[in-house]
C-alpha cells in the first residue's frame, strides 16, 4: 500500500515519531495499523504498530507577531497551510524476522533510521506475517476506525496446541450501552472454540441464560446459542428452580434473611438476634423429625411454629414480649396458616427439595471440573442462572442471591482442589455484573456482602493454580474491588471511563501512556449515532490478547457491529 509517513525524530524502539507525507494529511490515520521494514542483526524484519495520535505544528503561527496578523486577516497566504507539519505517534506492536522463508516473532532492539518508509498494512500483508498463527487467530473487530481486521488470540489454559500453559484472568469494563456485553459474547465464543476448555457462566441477571436458550436480548442479534451448536458445545442451563440447596445452617440463615421470622412470628426486621434464636429453635426441632429435602409440608410448618411457640421465653427475655410472640404464632397457626405456607414456607423449603432434574451446586461444578479428565468429546458450557426470573419471585432477594453465590464459589474452590495434582482444571469462569458482588470500598463487617467479596477474592487468588481463569464483566472499573482488579491480566475498556477515579485507574493499566489516553478520550458514545448501523463500539485492550501486542502497549479496535460479519470472518458459518 502507499506510504503515509517516514520515521522522524525523536523516536525509540517502543514509540516512534513519524512525519506524515503530504498525500496522507487528509486521511483518517488515528488508529490505523501501519508497518515498516528494517534490518536487524543482518536479517530483514517487519514491524507492525498503531498510530495513536496526530499533531499539527506551524511554528510561524505560534509566533506572537504573526498571530496578531492572523487575528485581523484570518490567514497569511505564504505561511498558513503551506508551512504546516504533521507528525504522528506510532506505538510499536510486534516485530517479525524472516527465518527460512517464514516470519517469526522478534523483538525490536533498534530504531530504524529517519526517512524509513511507513505504510498502511493491508489484510494480505498482515495475514502473511501471521501465517504461522493462522489457526489461533480470532477477530473481534477492526483496527480502530479502519478496515483491517485486528488479529487476536484467546488460548485455553492447559499445555499443548492452542494452550497458554497457565490460567489468566480477563475483564471487560464500560458503561451501559458501550457494547461490553456484546463483546463478552464474542469473547465467550472465542474461548469456546477450544473443546478442551470447560466454561462456567455465573449469570446474576439471566441474560446469558436467555441468549443460550435461543432468545435474543438487546439489539445486537448475535445468536450465541447457534454458535455454540456449530462449535459442538453442549450447553447445560441451571436456574434456581433446578438447584437443590443443602445444609441445615443455610436454612437457619434463610429463615432470618428471607423474613420468615418476621412474617410468621412477627419478629421485627431490626430484631435480628431474636430472629436468629427463633430460627435456631425451629431448625433444631425439624432436624429431629424431617429430612432437609422434604420440609415443604403443612406438618413441617406446624412443627416449626409450635417449636417457636413453646420456647417463646428463649426468644424474648421479657414475659410481655414472649406473650405477644405466642399470640402472633397462634394467628399463624390459625387463620393465616395457608397464606404463610404458600407465600413463605413452601417457596423457601423448595430451595432444598429433591426432585427430578434438580442438582446440588457442588455436583454441577464438580462434573464440569472433572470433565477435563475425559478425552475426545467437547466439554460442556454450564450456565448457572441465579436471577429473579429463574427462581421463585415470592422469596427472591439480593440477599438470597449473595448466599447462593457464596455457596457456588465455595463449591468451585473445593471441586478444583479435589482435582489438584491430576491435571489442570482448564476452565473459564464468567461472572456478569461483577461490581455488584465484589464492590470496592468498605462493607459492613460480618455482612453477607462482605463475606461474598472475601470468598470471591479467595477464588480469584487460589483457583488460578488449579487452571481456572476468571472473566469479569463490569460497568465500572473503580467500583470493582481493587484486589480483584489487580489480578486481571487481559483487559478491555469500552466507552464511559474517562472521568475521575475511573480515568485515573485506566491510566495505571495503560502505563501512563498520554497518547493512548487521549485516543481513549476520543471514543464516541455508541448511542449518539443517528442509526444503529453507524454505531462504533470502540475498545482499548491491554494484555497478551493479540500477536501484535508484544510490546505491551495498549491497542485499539472497533468491535463488530454486525454479528453476521463476525461469524463469517471467524468461520462460524457452515
Amino acid at each position: 500500500m502507499a506510504d503515509v509517513a517516514v520515521v522522524g525524530s525523536p523516536s525509540t524502539n517502543v514509540e516512534l515519531t513519524v512525519d506524515l507525507l503530504q498525500e496522507a494529511t487528509e486521511e483518517r490515520l488515528v488508529g490505523a495499523l501501519v508497518h515498516f521494514g528494517a534490518t536487524q542483526n543482518g536479517r530483514p524484519i517487519e514491524t507492525v504498530g498503531q498510530i495513536v495520535s496526530v499533531e499539527l505544528r506551524n511554528r510561524w503561527h505560534e509566533d506572537s507577531v504573526f498571530r496578531n496578523l492572523i487575528k485581523r486577516t484570518g490567514q497569511i497566504p505564504p505561511i498558513t497551510s503551506r508551512q504546516d507539519t504533521r507528525t504522528a505517534c506510532l506505538a510499536v506492536g510486534a516485530t517479525f524476522r524472516k527465518e527460512a522463508g517464514a516470519w517469526e516473532p522478534e523483538v525490536l532492539g533498534m530504531v530504524p533510521p529517519t526517512g524509513t518508509s511507513v505504510s498502511r498494512i493491508s489484510q494480505d500483508q498482515l495475514d502473511r506475517l501471521l501465517a504461522a498463527f493462522k489457526d489461533e487467530i480470532f477477530y473481534l473487530g477492526h483496527a480502530y476506525a479502519n478496515d483491517v481486521l485486528y488479529p487476536m488470540w484467546f488460548k485455553h489454559f492447559a499445555s499443548g496446541p492452542g494452550g497458554a500453559g497457565e490460567a489468566y484472568h480477563t475483564g471487560i469494563f464500560g458503561k451501559t450501552g458501550s457494547g461490553k456485553t456484546g463483546l463478552a459474547k464474542y469473547l465467550l465464543t472465542a474461548y469456546a472454540r477450544h473443546p478442551e476448555l470447560g466454561v462456567l457462566v455465573i449469570d446474576p441477571q439471566g441474560e446469558f441464560s436467555i441468549e443460550l436458550a435461543g432468545k435474543r436480548v438487546g439489539e445486537q442479534g448475535f445468536a450465541i446459542d447457534t454458535a455454540m451448536e456449530r462449535l459442538g458445545r453442549p450447553v447445560q442451563r441451571y436456574t434456581l428452580r433446578d438447584i437443590q440447596l443443602e445444609r441445615w445452617d443455610l436454612l437457619e440463615d434463610l429463615l432470618v434473611s428471607q423474613r420468615f421470622c418476621q412474617r410468621a412470628l412477627g419478629i421485627p426486621i431490626a430484631s435480628i438476634d431474636n430472629a436468629a434464636v427463633a430460627a435456631e429453635i425451629i431448625v433444631k426441632a425439624l432436624k429431629g423429625r424431617f429430612k432437609l429435602d422434604s420440609l415443604d409440608s403443612a406438618e413441617a410448618l406446624r412443627v416449626a411454629l409450635n417449636a417457636a411457640k413453646n420456647k417463646a421465653d428463649r426468644i424474648y427475655a421479657t414475659k410481655e414480649r414472649a406473650n405477644r410472640l405466642v399470640e402472633r404464632i397462634d394467628e399463624s397457626l390459625g387463620a393465616e396458616f395457608l397464606e404463610i405456607s404458600q407465600a413463605t414456607w413452601q417457596p423457601l423449603c423448595r430451595l432444598f427439595a429433591a426432585g427430578e432434574g434438580r442438582r446440588r451446586l457442588f455436583g454441577i461444578v464438580r462434573d464440569l471440573i472433572q470433565s477435563a479428565n475425559r478425552q475426545g468429546a467437547a466439554r460442556p458450557l454450564v450456565v448457572v442462572d441465579i436471577s429473579k426470573e429463574g427462581g421463585d419471585k415470592r422469596i427472591w432477594s439480593d440477599e438470597l442471591q449473595r448466599r447462593i453465590l457464596v455457596l457456588l464459589l465455595e463449591s468451585l474452590v473445593n471441586a478444583a482442589a479435589e482435582g489438584l495434582g491430576d491435571r489442570s482444571a482448564n476452565t473459564l469462569v464468567l461472572l456478569d455484573e461483577a461490581h455488584r458482588h465484589a464492590p470496592s470500598g468498605a462493607l459492613e463487617q460480618g455482612s453477607h456482602a462482605q463475606r461474598l467479596r472475601s470468598v470471591l477474592r479467595q477464588a480469584v487468588r487460589e483457583t488460578r493454580k488449579y487452571g481456572i481463569g476468571w472473566f469479569f464483566i463490569s460497568q465500572t472499573l473503580g467500583g470493582l474491588d481493587n484486589e480483584i482488579v489487580q489480578q486481571l491480566r487481559s483487559l478491555f475498556f469500552g466507552f464511559g471511563l474517562a472521568l475521575g477515579d475511573e480515568f485515573r485507574k485506566l491510566q495505571e493499566f495503560a502505563g501512563g501512556d498520554r497518547n493512548a489516553m487521549e485516543l481513549y478520550r476520543a471514543f464516541r458514545d455508541p448511542q449518539s449515532a443517528p442509526r444503529p448501523d453507524l454505531r462504533e463500539f470502540a475498545f482499548m485492550a491491554v494484555g497478551p490478547v493479540s500477536p501484535l501486542s508484544h510490546s505491551g502497549k495498549p491497542m485499539f479496535f472497533t468491535a463488530f457491529n454486525d454479528p453476521i460479519e463476525f461469524a463469517q470472518v471467524n468461520r462460524l458459518v457452515p
